[in-house]
């Protein structure tokens, strides 16, 4: 029987492939998520605690970032389910189904209808590298929001009407600088924005009214994030530089090989290395065209956006976290919803090769790269670990309500130092409203 003419064969195998990539991560942290708060979870709720104004939800700052629209919008979540961690949980995992519907869409915009090697983009963003953020210690903020953010940013950079495009693309750059790490595209914003003006001012008959404005703008919405913003590593003994500045490299190749599921520190070296190498020229490629071409290009200027803010990330991280010992440090399933926008940066750029043999062949060896870490449990993390004991903890206090107690016993600490996040208060709070693991929910 011949398929209607509106759908085609490779639309309905990358439709098959969202559903089921959907379904397994959705699978996946039902499974291993438990109605608790954990860990950093005590200290970022700290404003929905105190029923504080969304205006401080939204700048509260946890750690070296704020918390943004992701914390806003959690709250909303969190009122309408009695602070429930699973449904928090599914919330994320909702909000990363529709970044991967934005990224397919952004895919179509760029480069024209669905193919079959668009696979790759609901492996790359329901990617369970990325569990550690889901069932750990959840935050919505810290990537699964700003993954969906990136998506709409770089969808606002392909619309036609400069005036449209340029508000639109502002509006996501304010929400993404403030939303936990998407902090980073505030830089890459400038950098975009200083390309559109030096190509207007070479255009004859352009005006440079937007460019200059905009670029404005995004310098203003940078600057204010740093309005009553401290200096918060979050890591003891914080060192800059480190004695060994070799390392901070290694650490961006150990972070992308884990992506792709290896954690043998030879082999990942390598392979790390080698993509981050590569994620280093494709960027240098598609921005030098972008500094020479008198043209707009969407899909130059995405790619580079997209690799941009990855690596800035990665570079964070390692400045940051290098000092807490390698290769460990750097292999963290945590990081790795941030490092899913190189990831698509490089598989657009595939896209744009000219051969049609050499890119069927090597979108096909990208996609089968990249599919057991979709497929798998990150090495080095045990979800099913940090369930078992977030319930012995949990079913403890519901009997007992002595922290220090069901933290030894349990051998599974709630929070690191309880006194600190005014942890029994919370507690009380929690309990007294019938919320989050009072409210009898499982």
């Amino acid at each position: 029987m011949a398929l209607p003419r509106s759908v085609s064969l490779p639309f309905l195998v990358v439709s098959a492939a969202v559903v089921a990539t959907s379904y397994r991560l959705l699978q996946a942290v039902d499974r291993y998520s438990v109605n608790v708060l954990f860990w950093d979870q005590w200290d970022f709720y700290t404003p929905l605690f105190s029923r504080a104004s969304l205006w401080r939800i939204f700048t509260w700052q946890h750690g070296p970032h704020r918390e943004g629209i992701g914390l806003v919008i959690d709250k909303f979540v969190l009122d309408a389910t009695r602070w429930n961690s699973r449904a928090e949980v599914l919330f994320m995992v909702a909000v990363l189904i529709a970044a991967t519907l934005a990224a397919l869409k952004l895919k179509e915009r760029l480069f024209g209808s669905v193919s079959y090697g668009d696979i790759a983009i609901p492996c790359l963003l329901l990617t369970f590298a990325q569990m550690e953020a889901l069932v750990g210690a959840p935050n919505p903020s810290y990537s699964a929001v700003p993954e969906l953010l990136i998506a709409l940013y770089c969808l606002a950079g392909t619309l036609p009407r400069p005036a449209v495009r340029y508000s639109a693309v502002l509006i996501l750059n304010f929400l993404l600088i403030f939303t936990g790490f998407g902090f980073f595209m505030g830089l890459v914003t400038l950098g975009v924005l200083l390309f559109d003006l030096r190509r207007t001012l070479r255009a004859e008959g352009e005006s440079v009214r937007f460019p200059a404005l905009a670029l404005l703008i995004a310098a203003a919405s940078l600057a204010s994030f740093f309005y009553h913003y401290h200096l918060d590593p979050a890591v003891p003994g914080f060192q800059f530089p480190d004695p060994h500045p070799w390392k901070y490299p290694w650490f961006i190749a150990l972070m992308m090989s884990y992506f792709v599921g290896l954690r043998a520190v030879a082999l990942a070296s390598v392979v790390g290395g080698l993509l981050l190498l590569t994620s280093l020229v494709i960027l240098g490629r598609h921005a030098g065209r972008l500094w020479r071409g008198r043209d707009t290009s969407a899909t130059d200027r995405t790619i580079v956006i997209l690799i941009g803010f990855s690596l800035l990330f990665a570079a964070n991280a390692a400045v940051g976290r290098v000092g807490q010992g390698m290769p460990e440090a750097a292999q963290f399933s945590r990081y790795m919803g941030l490092m899913v926008p190189a990831f698509l940066g490089i598989y657009f750029h595939l896209l744009t090769w000219k051969s049609r043999f050499c890119r069927t062949t090597i979108l096909t060896l990208f996609v089968i790269a990249i599919v057991p870490a979709t497929l798998r449990i990150p090495n080095g993390y045990s979800p099913g670990i940090v369930r078992d004991g977030k319930h012995a903890w949990r079913d403890c206090i519901l009997k007992v309500g002595m922290i220090d107690y069901c933290d030894q016993v349990t051998g599974f600490p709630i929070y690191p130092n309880p006194r600190r996040t005014q942890l029994a208060e919370k507690l009380q709070f929690l309990q007294r409203n019938a919320l989050n693991l009072y409210s009898g929910q499982p």
